[in-house]
């Protein structure tokens, strides 16, 4: 898998900083699992994204769904709702904080065929939640 720096090198679109409120859902596809799992966004742009998330007992090699959301005071101002991805990249963490056993990972995703909905709300949340 690429590092980070490969893959910001190999993308055709600028990779943009998100405003704060700028959130990665990921579900998990098993059944079973019903929690829903929370992540910073990192940057995006037109073809993917980076987020970086808690990754409990390895989670990350789990397949799942992924949604895009903007909320700001508690306002969710852009969904975007099981979005086509493939992942290109996690890298592993361990927690910053000495006293934590967490680890965090980070994952570079690329968009695959999204419908024109999806597009339309790709470019929206570009306009509207990103810093340039």
């Amino acid at each position: 898998m690429a590092n980070v720096k490969e893959f910001t090198k190999r993308g055709t679109h600028e990779r943009l900083k998100v405003k704060n409120g700028a959130i990665a859902m990921i579900k998990p596809l098993n059944a079973l699992a019903t929690t829903h799992k929370y992540c910073q966004i990192m940057n995006i742009s037109k073809c993917g994204l980076a987020f970086r998330c808690i990754d409990r007992n390895g989670e990350s090699s789990e397949p799942f769904e992924l949604d895009v959301l903007f909320i700001q005071d508690s306002v969710c101002f852009t969904y975007l709702k099981n979005i086509p991805f493939k992942t290109i990249w996690v890298s592993h963490e361990p927690s910053k904080t000495s006293s934590s056993h967490l680890k965090t990972m980070q994952l570079g995703i690329q968009f695959e065929a999204m419908t024109p909905q999806q597009k339309s709300q790709l470019d929206r949340f570009l306009e509207k939640c990103t810093m340039k």
